[in-house]
Order: structure tokens, then C-alpha cells, then sequence
């Protein structure tokens, strides 16, 4: 997956949330905020819903989904 895929989906307004496959496991960002990058944004770090911290290479992302959007509450 290139790094300009993973930028575009985490500055993408309104934000959507994602899911990243890394070495077959799925971690899902439910905010933009919980991912980081290392200062040559070769590495990435994600603080996932559940508080554990994911350290891998982006390259390793082996597939982004966004979400669905969440479907509105209507009143009938």
C-alpha cells in the first residue's frame, strides 16, 4: 500500500473510519488521531480502540478499507 493512500484516508473530511490489515491481523482506527508517524513516516504507530499499541513498517499494510458510514438515526 503506498503512504500518499494512507494520508489521503486519515486527512479525508468528514473523517470515515478505517481499517488496516498488517500481517493478517485487522486494526481498526476509529479516529485519526490514534495513528502516528515516525519522523521519516517510514514507521507507523497505532494506539487501537482497546489501548494496544501497534508498531510496524507501512509497507506492511497490506490493505485500507474505510468504513461504512454509520447509518442516521431518523424519527419517524
Amino acid at each position: 500500500m503506498k503512504l500518499k493512500d494512507l494520508e489521503a484516508a486519515l486527512h479525508r473530511q468528514p473523517f470515515r473510519q478505517i481499517e488496516l490489515r498488517v500481517d493478517g491481523e485487522v486494526i481498526r482506527l476509529h479516529h485519526p488521531e490514534q495513528l502516528m508517524f515516525a519522523e521519516k513516516k517510514s514507521t507507523v504507530i497505532v494506539v487501537d480502540p482497546d489501548d494496544h499499541i501497534h508498531i510496524f513498517d507501512h509497507d506492511q499494510i497490506s490493505k485500507l478499507r474505510l468504513l461504512p458510514k454509520k447509518a442516521a438515526n431518523v424519527a419517524a
